[in-house]
Order: C-alpha cells, then sequence, then structure tokens
C-alpha cells in the first residue's frame, strides 16, 4: 500500500511539471510580449548554474499606484505577508517597452496585467516578484552579460523580452540593451565636519558631469536645453520613504527648437555639467515637524543617510518634436543615472 502511495505521489509530481513546463511553452508560443527595463545582478549561483538575477523597474511600486484592498492602508507592514497575490497592470509606452499603471490585489477583468507576489515591504514601496527575476544562460554568457554593464555598457539599461498569458504568468524570452547609457561623475568639495564630538573629513558633491553615451549601432539624438533642463534631480525611493521633494518637478517643459536636437553617432558621447549648488537643484523637506518650505541645497543633507536621488534624462514628448529635423532619431523615455547621496557615494 506504501509503494503504491509513494508512485502514485511520484506520477502526480510528475505531471504537475510536465503541465507547468507544457504552460510555459503554450505561453511563449501565444503570450503577448513586452518589453520591461531591468537591472541584472548577481550572475552566478553555483546551485543553479549559470543565470542573471533581474530587478525590475515594476519590482518596486510605490503608494500612489496601489489599488481596491492594496490601498485601504497606509502602512506596508500590514501587507508584507510573503506570497500575497498582486496583478500589475500594465501599459504600452512611447519608448517601447510596458509601463506599470496600478497594482492591485484584485485581479483585472481586461487589459494587460502580469501576476505576482508581495515580498517583505517597508515605507511606501511595496516589493514584487514576477516569477521572472531569473534569466538562465549558457555556460559563461551570465557572467559576460553582468561584465557587460559594468564595463563597456556601464548606464545602458537592460530590457526584458517577456511573454505574457491570459493570467497573468510571465516567461522570459530573451534580453536587448537599450541604445543609450547615462553615467555621471561628481565634483566634490572636502570638509571638516565636527558632528559627533570629533572631527572627519568629508567630501560634499558641488556639480555633476553628467555623459549621455550612444552605445547602439544607429544614430541615435538627445534634446540638449540650455542650463540642464533636459535633466530632472529624483528622490530615490526604491529602498524606502524619501522626505524630499524637488521643487523643478513641476517646471515647464521648455519647446524644443532646431539647436536642441543632438545626433551621436555610434560610440559618441555628449557631456553636460550641472551646478548643483544652484537654487533650482535644491530639494524641500516635506517632513511636517521642519515647518518650512524653503529649498535647501543638497550639501546640507550630509547627515541624512535617506536622502538618495537619481539625475534622470527626460526628452520631450514626440509629439513636441514633431517636425524637427532628425525628430524620428530621438530618444524616448526617461533615462535615470544610478543613485547617490549628497557626499557622493552612488550604489
Amino acid at each position: 500500500m506504501r509503494l503504491r502511495l509513494a508512485i502514485a505521489a511520484v506520477v502526480l509530481q510528475v505531471l504537475m511539471l510536465a503541465y507547468i513546463a507544457g504552460e510555459r511553452e503554450w505561453i511563449l508560443r501565444t503570450g503577448r510580449t513586452v518589453w520591461l527595463r531591468t537591472a541584472p545582478i548577481d550572475p552566478r549561483d553555483v546551485m543553479r548554474g549559470d543565470y542573471v538575477r533581474l530587478d525590475y523597474d515594476i519590482s518596486r511600486v510605490e503608494r500612489a499606484l496601489w489599488r481596491d484592498g492594496l490601498a485601504v492602508t497606509n502602512r506596508t507592514e500590514e501587507l508584507t505577508r510573503r506570497d500575497k497575490e498582486v496583478f500589475a497592470s500594465l501599459r504600452d509606452s512611447p519608448d517601447g517597452r510596458a509601463e506599470i499603471v496600478s497594482l492591485s490585489d484584485r485581479r483585472p477583468t481586461e487589459g494587460l496585467f502580469l501576476r505576482g507576489r508581495v515580498e517583505p515591504s517597508w515605507g511606501g514601496t511595496l516589493k514584487v516578484r514576477y516569477g521572472i527575476e531569473a534569466f538562465f544562460m549558457e555556460q559563461g554568457r551570465a557572467e559576460k552579460l553582468e561584465n557587460q554593464r559594468s564595463q563597456e555598457r556601464r548606464g545602458v539599461p537592460l530590457n526584458m523580452e517577456v511573454a505574457i498569458g491570459s493570467g497573468g504568468i510571465g516567461v522570459l524570452k530573451g534580453y536587448r540593451w537599450e541604445s543609450l547609457g547615462i553615467t555621471v561623475e561628481f565634483d566634490t568639495l572636502r570638509r571638516t565636519n565636527h558632528s559627533g564630538g570629533f572631527p572627519r573629513q568629508q567630501s560634499l558633491i558641488t556639480a555633476a558631469k553628467v555623459e549621455l553615451k550612444n552605445h547602439g549601432p544607429e544614430d541615435v539624438a538627445i534634446v540638449d536645453f540650455t542650463e540642464g533642463r533636459s535633466f530632472a534631480l529624483v528622490p530615490d525611493t526604491r529602498w524606502g520613504d524619501t522626505h524630499y521633494r524637488w521643487p523643478g518637478e513641476t517646471n515647464t517643459v521648455p519647446h524644443p527648437q532646431p539647436e536642441n536636437i543632438i545626433v551621436l553617432k555610434p560610440g559618441q558621447s555628449h557631456y553636460t555639467r550641472l551646478d548643483l549648488t544652484r537654487p533650482e537643484w535644491f530639494v524641500v523637506d516635506t517632513r511636517p515637524e521642519t515647518q518650512t518650505t524653503n529649498a535647501v541645497p543638497l550639501q546640507k543633507l550630509e547627515q541624512d543617510w535617506n536622502a538618495r536621488f537619481r539625475l534622470e534624462y527626460r526628452p520631450p514628448p514626440a509629439e513636441a518634436c514633431a517636425g524637427l529635423q532628425n525628430a524620428k532619431l530621438i530618444y524616448q523615455g526617461r533615462l535615470p543615472s544610478r543613485a547617490f547621496n549628497p557626499v557622493g557615494m552612488v550604489d
């Protein structure tokens, strides 16, 4: 009797694995294909072989996008039950990728969505895994891909091709590099900090040298407004809440002129220097206890380790560039740099 039960259990497991494999193959053949932006990390696991771990833009969802049961509370601690099922509604963006519209604990009745599970989360951001966080590759290729990201393609986003079935299950198909990359170098000012009762040397960022480089095989155009108005200072919320706001977020985007469009040949770079001591780069502390709306420079935040930001390249909408020469070459979509803090430490 026990032998029969053991055999039945093995057969059941085999059938389950066959069903899962068949379902994934069906999704690969018939599912809707989208591209999701991601960055690969930790290329190798000795127990599982070569693969790339993936962390998506949609893997951390801010409170403003929570819907239905997720929106009932403002505390993620009440939502961190591991494996809670959630659904990310997606839509196509102008840059050819899919972007998240909302995250709900109710399955959508229409539209494109990806099914996921909640990971332990803190603050105003929910961390979600979608079952597409590991991309297995041939021996050595995962490490090569990671080396590309950290060296010759530094600052270039990686997009993953994902087939999504009608039930929201995603299956990885392939990947592609974007054409434009962004890197930042900082000018710093050394000073002596006497806080804590003893003096110590500290570097504070004063300016940023931003490089936009064409890593693709074809010409790419960027829009370069004067005084750094093609860039935004974005508070980084990927690892928790931030209480800083950049007032320039509401600035009106200039209308592009022919002289603002710069065509980059393959391998060519364009540099912009941003003086971060100027008022247009100041930020506001939104905590109620501060009782102030005065904007302060980043250099004043050197003691706040939660003060993390990104510089983000933001081209104007495609319709604003219509009719201009080389408008079709303009890179569409926002391009964020790596996160940094006021003392110049980069993630």
